[in-house]
């Protein structure tokens, strides 16, 4: 597999998570709504936030970066 097509495999792999933690991101938002009577279980989707939000904020940057690969490789 060339480089560009490796690339944009990578790309393409990384978007389709990043958008799949965003949406698991709106469904524990949702679910927060349901639970604020149990502190237990709102803590826990607090926990799993925190980790959804690093994990997407990790895809995000990872995926700018593969952009600007692509866009070199494009220019050149």
């Amino acid at each position: 597999m060339s480089t560009r097509r490796n690339l944009k495999y990578k790309y393409l792999k990384t978007k389709i998570a990043l958008s799949q933690t965003i949406q698991q991101l709106l469904e524990i938002n949702r679910k927060r709504k349901f639970f604020r009577e149990d502190p237990k279980r709102e803590t826990q989707l607090n926990e799993e936030l925190k980790v959804l939000n690093a994990t997407a904020e990790i895809q995000a940057r990872t995926l700018k970066s593969y952009e600007e690969s692509l866009q070199k490789f494009e220019r050149a």
